[in-house]
């Protein structure tokens, strides 16, 4: 299962909603019933906020039940099916008695669904239940462009796009870096964790510490160095993983990583790519947090679980997690900032650079 939540420019057709769907998730679904929920602009209202999207295998659908609880939290007014799939026909009635079924009994309160054997421009989708809908274009039509989809801007401006499979998607974080043998990232891992604890016992090397850090960002902004030539950079890595290696240094740099968002979810990768353990985590997080900076918080579920999955007692990504899932971005950021503010103080630091 995957789940986003963004916001998007009026959108008219399913066409256009299919379209979407790439940047909305991270990857081209494939062989996947996607859930889209909308909230009513007002009483009212006939236009509707998009909320939740939330992707789950057709070989998954028992995971149904589960996915009725996550969207009943969400108070939606309406929900819209789309089933991605190359299946035959009997196959795929099958599957659409199904959801029917789920939305007769009330489980998912369904509207419509409609079917599209693959995300792509110009692809035929075609509504496979729902109410009469007098607009030929909400029956049947094809995939608008992809590449023009509101919600792909923000990979637009990063110079990225969608991954093209979750495998992919779900790589993106994946620990590996070809510049270092292992027992080298280790030796360098070890010196961090040993300075960063030197540091942490005086409060003006941390404050010089912090100042380095923003400079760092700084140069990666003006020189837009790429995660690739950050991931040969053994003295950004190693600076970098020193402020990650303790969780004062952390959260005092967390300041300068939210205020400078680009940048750092680039440095946040490289070291996240490189290191294991405790500075991996903290650097997954602290990407995590980059990337929602710069809209693109498709990236940051998968990075949390990657955090998650290195260490499961890390106390920052367990915090992360469940704001992150209910897509409360805002509430997140401005939560983390007051926090850094804090431990910034304590070490004479401004959240933002003078």
């Amino acid at each position: 299962m995957t789940t986003a939540t963004s916001s998007t420019q009026p959108i008219q057709t399913p066409g256009q909603l299919i379209a979407n769907l790439p940047a909305l998730l991270g990857f081209y679904p494939e062989d996947s019933l996607v859930l889209i929920g909308f909230t009513a602009t007002g009483p009212r209202s006939s236009r509707f906020t998009l909320g939740p999207v939330l992707r789950i295998d057709l070989d998954d659908l028992g995971v149904l039940p589960e996915i009725a609880d996550h969207l009943d939290r969400h108070k939606l007014d309406l929900v819209f099916g789309f089933l991605i799939t190359g299946r035959d026909d009997e196959d795929l009635e099958l599957i659409v008695d199904e959801l029917f079924a789920v939305a007769e009994v009330g489980l998912i309160d369904i509207s419509s669904c409609w079917a599209v054997r693959r995300v792509l421009t110009g692809e035929p989708f075609a509504l496979v239940f729902g109410p009469d809908i007098p607009e030929p274009e909400w029956s049947s039509g094809v995939v608008a462009p992809v590449t023009q989809a509101e919600a792909m801007a923000p990979f637009l401006v990063q110079g990225e796009l969608p991954d093209l499979t979750r495998d992919e998607h779900l790589d993106h974080v994946a620990r590996y870096n070809p510049t270092f043998e292992e027992s080298e990232i280790d030796v360098l891992a070890r010196f961090a964790h040993s300075y960063a604890a030197e540091l942490q016992t005086s409060p003006g090397t941390v404050r010089d510490v912090i100042l380095d850090f923003r400079h760092i960002l700084a140069e990666i902004a003006d020189q837009e160095t790429s995660v690739e030539e950050l991931m040969a950079d053994e003295e950004v890595l190693v600076a970098t993983a020193t402020i990650l290696a303790g969780i004062e240094l952390r959260d005092a740099a967390m300041g300068d990583v939210l205020d400078h968002a680009p940048p750092a979810a680039r440095l946040m990768l490289a070291v996240a790519r490189t290191f294991g353990g405790t500075i991996r985590c903290n650097a997954l997080c602290l990407y995590a947090l980059a990337a929602i900076g710069i809209e693109m918080s498709v990236r940051a579920m998968p990075a949390l679980m990657a955090s998650a999955a290195e260490k499961e007692d890390h106390s920052l990504t367990h915090l992360m997690i469940g704001p992150c899932q209910a897509g409360a971005y805002s509430t997140l950021l401005y939560a983390l900032h007051e926090g850094s503010r804090m431990v910034r103080d304590r070490y004479g630091l401004y959240r933002r650079a003078e």
